[in-house]
């Protein structure tokens, strides 16, 4: 059974690693946002790749909101505190 300091250090991780989705999904929009003489090939790569960064975030918040989910099953309380 999942305790509830396993559920609070698995939120923290996944808090963690929504930012890294979420820098890394800016740091190609700016990229493609940027006039460029990168050939079609390579601006497609990029697209896919943002994409895959948002399936990949999609995926991540279903996994936070089910993990929060189950903090509240714990009780309110200080279950957000670091």
């Amino acid at each position: 059974m999942t305790t509830f300091h396993d559920l609070r250090s698995r939120r923290r991780d996944l808090l963690d690693d929504l930012g890294e989705l979420e820098d890394a999904f800016a740091e190609v929009t700016a990229a493609l946002d940027e006039p460029s003489n990168d050939d079609e090939d390579a601006r497609a790569e990029q697209r896919r790749h943002r994409a895959w960064l948002e399936r990949q975030r999609a995926g991540l918040l279903v996994v936070l909101s089910e993990t929060e989910r189950a903090l509240l099953e714990f009780g309110a309380d200080g279950w957000d505190d670091p």
